[in-house]
């Protein structure tokens, strides 16, 4: 069992700082991943020819980004979250939709922390310094209400002022890759699938949730 999730041990190891240096092989909640190359960070993009990546693989490309920036990752859980979950809200407004955000999300139940790391989805590259949240620098942590056809997502802040809103859905899909509308075309939908991991993620987030509470 992965040392991050093991709900019932005791809260005792050391936390990330709240701002981590700049910017597994699959998602397995139960398994710890082994250490992938650094060079993985920042791949080539597939050939014009090659078919899209399967959520396998583009989860592979993800937990080398997240590896290669954290230093004790192996402790984290991990799922792929955005905040197009938001464009439903802004859209029955009458706004403009916001500035799609993506991010690796890697969290664990005990010390309850969570680590936010943006990325790109085209280059699949970080894009962002990641943050750590817990409870020693949360600020609020709150559930956003579905609108229309969207099912919501979390708001998660640290008392440094660093915010972040975000969904995980149990299929992610992610941006088409660099390259001409033809090139693109040919490469098909680029999706996540990750049911199992986003319910364990969301059973996290209502614990994480109400620890946060004011007492």
């Amino acid at each position: 069992m992965q040392p991050g999730h093991d709900k019932a041990s005791c809260a005792g190891s050391g936390s990330v700082q709240a701002t981590l240096p700049v910017d597994h092989q699959d998602y397995t909640v139960n398994s710890k991943p082994a250490p992938v190359n650094p060079d993985a960070t920042n791949p080539e993009s597939d050939t014009d020819a090659a078919p899209p990546l399967s959520s396998e693989e583009l989860k592979a490309r993800l937990r080398a980004v997240f590896d290669h920036q954290i230093p004790n990752y192996g402790d984290y859980n991990l799922v792929c979250g955005s905040n197009s979950f938001e464009g439903a809200g802004a859209a029955a407004r009458g706004w403009a939709p916001p500035r799609r955000r993506s991010f690796v999300i890697g969290y664990r139940w005990h010390p309850a922390e969570i680590i936010v790391a943006p990325f790109d989805e085209k280059s699949l590259a970080a894009a962002g310094v990641p943050v750590a949240i817990n409870m020693t620098n949360l600020s609020h942590a709150l559930r956003l209400p579905a609108v229309k056809s969207s099912l919501g997502g979390y708001e998660v802040a640290a008392s440094t002022g660093k915010a972040f809103r975000f969904g995980v859905e149990n299929s992610m899909r992610l941006a088409s890759p660099p390259g001409g509308p033809a090139q693109r075309a040919g490469r098909g939908t680029r999706s996540i699938e990750q049911a199992d991991d986003a319910a364990d993620f969301h059973e996290f987030m209502a614990d994480f949730i109400r620890r946060g509470l004011p007492l």
